[in-house]
């Protein structure tokens, strides 16, 4: 609401008449009371009085400004001034990210290579090679965790288990930690910047168990593996510089989601100058395929 219309909310045209002392009758014509009217030739609205002989119109403002013998700018300060105080719009602070001490444990990466049917090659490129895996204990369970190592967190129990109700968080398959934000991909900020992949194809996931999966493809296919971790989310604006001039291949969960998150990524990609396509995973996810057909086929089938 603008000041005007808070002026005259705080102020209806009645309530005007009333504190300016100016009576008038509820219908019919009668003389103005801003000058010598000998024929009466107003009448009043739910919001002014019109004066039909000189065309004016009265609301409760100009109707103030009139008796106090003041210009309307100066009845709109005055006016103001006696507005209830606004409470500024409290903001709700974003709570810093907090990222879990993670650690590389070759017993823990061996236990979710056979949870998720991903080779070691492709669970120690992403936690030895990339930096965007790790392992730690996140609300009393031991998980593994994906981070970029700034801006996002999400884990995922060992045990292959959901997370039970907590509070307002109802049951879920992974857990994202407080101040994250989803938005940012995985797998692309630890990587910016080194010469060996700075040249490199990007192939961009939807999940946590499918970006492990495109960490095992990779290390038969010559790519990037990243990740957004919720199809609803759109990729940060600070992110797309690092897609920039580059080839990325977008592998679309294949639901309504899931393929409007990828059409959506795929055009935020193309205004920042990447050459993107999209395919789609017609079969399950790529975890599903790769735990099949194992990462070298699935690599062939989809970038060879």
């Amino acid at each position: 609401m603008n000041l005007i219309a808070e002026i005259k909310t705080q102020w209806p045209l009645h309530s005007m008449l009333a504190r300016c002392g100016i009576s008038i009758p509820d219908r019919g014509k009668f003389s103005s009371p801003f000058r010598d009217d000998q024929n009466p030739s107003c009448e009043v609205y739910k919001e002014c009085i019109k004066d039909w002989s000189t065309g004016e119109h009265f609301d409760s403002i100009r109707v103030f400004a009139e008796t106090e013998k003041i210009s309307n700018k100066e009845a709109i300060r005055k006016l103001a001034n006696e507005l209830p105080k606004r409470r500024p719009k409290r903001v709700p602070r974003q709570k810093p990210l907090v990222i879990p001490k993670l650690q590389y444990n070759p017993e823990a990466a061996e236990k979710l290579s056979k949870l998720r049917g991903i080779s070691r090659h492709g669970i120690d490129l992403a936690a030895t090679t990339i930096g965007s895996l790790g392992f730690g204990e996140v609300l009393g369970y031991s998980c593994w965790i994906l981070t970029d190592g700034k801006n996002i967190a999400e884990a995922r129990r060992m045990d292959g288990l959901k997370f039970p109700t907590i509070g307002h968080l109802g049951e879920r398959k992974s857990h994202t930690i407080a101040g994250s934000s989803k938005s940012w991909p995985i797998g692309i900020n630890p990587m910016h910047g080194r010469k060996a992949v700075s040249k490199l194809p990007i192939l961009l996931v939807e999940g946590g168990p499918d970006y492990i999966a495109a960490c095992d493809m990779a290390w038969h296919g010559g790519f990037l593996p990243a990740a957004m971790l919720g199809s609803g989310c759109k990729i940060h604006a600070d992110a797309l510089p690092y897609f920039n001039g580059r080839e990325v291949l977008i592998l679309a969960h294949n639901d309504e989601s899931g393929i409007k998150g990828a059409k959506a990524w795929c055009h935020q990609l193309r205004k920042a100058n990447a050459s993107t396509q999209v395919k789609r995973l017609l079969n399950g996810d790529l975890n599903d395929l790769v735990k099949r057909d194992g990462a070298e086929a699935v690599t062939d089938g989809f970038l060879k």
